[in-house]
């Protein structure tokens, strides 16, 4: 009997871990999905939303001639955003990811996905995608971006 009843409550036990895990990987997702979706609609203020906003946030990213770009500090990463989304071009796009694959740890969250966007024109550009996230009063934002297009493959 009591073999039986230490063995119900860690079944119990690993059902709960399980099930939390589960939550949080599909909130984590749609942040990520909502942050890369903002992004390509240039809305700054839906972006700005998923991120924690402080001085240490980072972003680091790959450019179309082969350079990389990084900022660090939510000040300068805004600054960079806003600028782009007034004199960048802007594009109907649409928008998938998936092969999501999570690293949890209490508070703090590490994810990798594949994305690509599809444009009007029917190119599709391929995308890799690092996010490292903070849950705070009970959401999760982002913290820092690494994001690296396949720029040849929307040519």
């Amino acid at each position: 009997m009591k073999k039986s009843f230490i063995l119900i409550v860690g079944v119990l036990l690993f059902c709960a871990h399980t099930y939390s895990q589960t939550a949080d990987e599909d909130a984590i997702k749609k942040v990520c999905i909502a942050e890369t979706q903002a992004y390509a609609d240039f809305d700054y203020d839906a972006l700005a939303s998923y991120h924690v906003q402080s001085a240490e946030d980072q972003l680091a990213y790959n450019t179309p001639n082969g350079a990389f770009g990084t900022q660090t500090g939510w000040e300068n990463i805004s600054k960079g955003l806003k600028n782009y989304f007034q004199t960048g071009k802007k594009q109907s796009l649409k928008l998938s990811s998936d092969n999501y694959h999570f690293v949890i740890h209490g508070d703090m969250a590490f994810v990798w996905f594949d994305a690509s966007t599809q444009n009007d024109a029917g190119k599709i550009t391929l995308m890799k995608g690092y996010r490292t996230l903070l849950k705070i009063n009970g959401q999760w934002k982002i913290l820092a971006v690494l994001a690296y297009v396949d720029h040849p493959s929307g040519k």
